[in-house]
C-alpha cells in the first residue's frame, strides 16, 4: 500500500536513506508506477512491483523480483488495507452491509497480510542487517470484545493456525448476524486489525531473529477516511519509519510490541 498516503510517505523517507532501495507494492499498476517515478524524481531509490493482497500470485512475483534484483529483504512494511466507510460519517451514498464486509475485510487485511509475510520471510532471513517487519495497525484494532474473545487473542499458546481459526470464526458469525451475541466487536476493520496485532505477537515468537512490531499511526487524513483524520499522513508515517530504521532500538532487540507516537503502548490502551 505505497502509492499514496501513509504508505507513500513511509517509502519516501526510507528511500531517502543512504544505501536504501524501496520496493513499492501496489495493487494498481498505473498508480504504483507513477508513485515510484515521483519518488525517483525526489531522489529516492524506488522500484515498483504489483502487489495485491487478494492475489497470492503477486506475492510470489514480488518476492521473485526482490530475490532476483537484491538477493534479500531487510524490512517489510505491511501497510495496505481496506476499510468500508460509514455513510453517516463520510456522506457516502452506497453502503455495504456488515455481513458482506466481513470476509472482504478480514481476507484482505489479515489473511492477505499473512500471505505476503509468509512469502517474504525467506528473504528477510537472508538479511544481514537486523531484519524487521512493521505492521501498520490502527486504534480500531485495540483489544476488545468479550472476555473469552480477549483471552483467546492473548493466549500464550496462540499460533497462526489458532489465530486464523479465530478470524474465520468472526467472519462466519458476522455473515450470520450473530457476531455480537458471540462476543465480537461490531467492526470488521477493527477485528481485522486486532488480528494483525495478534499476528505481530505470534510472529515475534516464531521468528526470534526478526524484529516484528506493530504501530498505530494515528487518525490520519487519507483517502481511506475521506480525509477526515486530524493528523497528516506525513506525521502518521513517523513511527512506522522509526520502527523500520536500522538504528531503531539503540542496540536493544525490541520485538512483539505495539507503538504509537514513537513509544510502546499496551494493546488495550483505550
Amino acid at each position: 500500500g505505497a502509492n499514496k498516503g501513509i504508505g507513500k510517505e513511509i517509502a519516501r523517507r526510507l528511500g531517502s536513506l543512504p544505501d536504501h532501495t524501496v520496493v513499492l507494492g501496489c495493487r494498481d499498476e498505473q498508480l504504483g508506477s507513477k508513485a515510484a517515478a515521483e519518488l525517483q524524481a525526489a531522489g529516492c531509490d524506488a522500484v515498483f512491483s504489483r502487489l495485491d493482497l487478494t492475489d497470492a500470485s503477486t506475492f510470489e512475483a514480488t518476492r521473485d523480483l526482490i530475490e532476483r534484483q537484491f538477493g534479500r529483504l531487510d524490512v517489510l512494511v505491511n501497510n495496505a488495507a481496506v476499510c468500508f466507510n460509514d455513510p453517516t460519517l463520510y456522506g457516502k451514498v452506497a453502503f455495504t452491509p456488515f455481513e458482506q464486509q466481513a470476509a472482504i475485510t478480514v481476507n484482505t487485511n489479515f489473511f492477505g497480510t499473512l500471505g505476503v509475510t509468509r512469502a517474504m520471510l525467506p528473504l528477510l532471513r537472508m538479511s544481514q542487517s537486523s531484519p524487521r517487519i512493521v505492521n501498520v495497525a490502527s486504534a480500531a484494532g485495540r483489544l476488545r470484545g468479550s472476555r473469552d474473545i480477549q483471552q483467546a487473542f492473548t493466549s500464550p499458546g496462540l499460533d497462526i493456525p489458532r489465530l486464523s481459526s479465530l478470524m474465520e470464526d468472526f467472519v462466519s458469525a458476522a455473515e450470520s448476524g450473530k457476531h455480537l451475541e458471540r462476543g465480537w466487536p461490531n467492526t470488521c476493520y477493527g477485528v481485522s486489525k486486532m488480528g494483525l496485532i495478534a499476528l505481530n505477537r505470534v510472529l515475534a515468537l516464531q521468528e526470534p531473529m526478526l524484529m516484528v512490531n506493530s504501530v498505530d499511526p494515528g487518525y490520519c487524513a487519507t483517502d481511506q477516511n475521506n480525509n477526515q483524520g486530524h493528523i497528516s499522513a506525513e506525521l502518521g508515517a513517523s513511527t512506522p519509519v522509526l520502527l523500520s530504521h536500522p538504528q531503531f532500538g539503540d542496540g536493544k532487540f525490541v520485538s512483539g510490541k505495539h507503538f504509537y507516537e514513537g513509544r510502546e503502548i499496551p494493546w488495550s490502551y483505550q
